[in-house]
């Protein structure tokens, strides 16, 4: 008998380990973690260590060590590479929350990072600003990098437009590049657990800038919630039709325009279904009667909302 390896494309590989595609491509360059072979038509193949080496990197990292330092000691053999994988009850892997995952990453390196992001979008070089994603995902947890790294790029980013330092077209291709980098973080957290309280994401009518809300649904999937994700600028009537049988309804706030657009949604919303949680999340968000505000940072927002929802 003859033993048949299994082997995954790197979409496959990246969601058996817990981590995004770019993050697993990132890995791979920059830390030589693993050596995956090609298929016949020259697409990258990962056997079951390469996935398993995956995983404990990323265990490592969610239990603070440094990308750097976690990929040496499993290269070097002083850390077993685990090959067990930990799933949910609805069978999808499950992924740590919180940690240390930009620890190792100085305030000068993130201030470097910050700045490289900001010269790609005003040279309106996308190959440039995907090279300073994958240096900011390879940092760790999706949690920690989105929080520590990725939001104060995005702040300087506005900053920077704000201040006519950067045109229209960059800001734009900057956030477009992230926004898929989002979506694809959010595909690789899975659907949740089936059986949990659904949660509902998106952003008020008029509301744009849906980043911080794709990046609270990401870290809630990945925390096992069931979450749907509805976008940007949702008419009140599409939220209304959205959270039948849901537990929860997250809007996000940005601006002050989207504060008052955020609430009417809210008021709407509970009027149909008392029950229901809602919460505001964002910079612009304010609490109000029978309407929670957020924390702002992304696993505090979630342990928020699940404890609402069990009360």
């Amino acid at each position: 008998m003859y033993h048949v390896q299994t082997m995954y494309n790197i979409k496959q590989a990246a969601a058996r380990a817990g981590v995004t595609v770019p993050v697993l491509r990132a890995w791979e360059r920059r830390y030589g973690i693993v050596n995956p072979g090609r298929s016949s038509g020259g697409y990258r193949q990962f056997d079951e260590e390469s996935v398993a080496r995956v995983r404990t990197m990323r265990t490592l990292v969610d239990e603070g060590w440094s990308p750097s330092a976690a990929a040496g000691a499993i290269l070097d053999g002083s850390v077993p590479v685990r090959d067990d994988q930990p799933t949910s009850p609805a069978g999808a892997p499950t992924f740590a929350l919180g940690g240390h995952a930009a620890q190792g990453t100085s305030p000068a390196e993130a201030a470097a990072m910050t700045e490289r992001f900001l010269a790609a979008a005003k040279a309106l070089q996308p190959d440039a600003i995907t090279s300073v994603l994958d240096d900011l995902f390879a940092r760790g947890s999706f949690e920690r990098v989105a929080t520590d790294l990725l939001f104060p790029a995005l702040e300087a980013l506005g900053d920077a437009w704000a201040a006519g330092q950067l045109s229209v077209a960059g800001e734009h291709l900057a956030s477009s590049a992230v926004q898929r980098r989002l979506g694809q973080a959010l595909e690789a957290a899975g659907s949740g657990d089936a059986r949990g309280a659904r949660v509902v994401v998106g952003m008020p009518p008029g509301g744009r800038h849906e980043l911080g809300a794709l990046a609270f649904a990401v870290t809630a999937r990945r925390a096992g919630m069931p979450v749907t994700y509805l976008g940007a600028d949702l008419p009140v009537e599409d939220w209304l039709a959205a959270v039948d049988g849901a537990s929860a309804a997250v809007i996000g706030v940005v601006t002050a325009r989207d504060r008052h657009a955020a609430i009417e949604v809210a008021h709407h919303l509970l009027a149909a279904n008392p029950g229901l949680v809602v919460a505001l999340g964002g910079r612009a968000a304010q609490a109000a009667p029978g309407i929670m505000r957020l924390p702002t940072e992304l696993t505090e927002s979630v342990a928020a909302v699940r404890t609402s929802i069990a009360a």
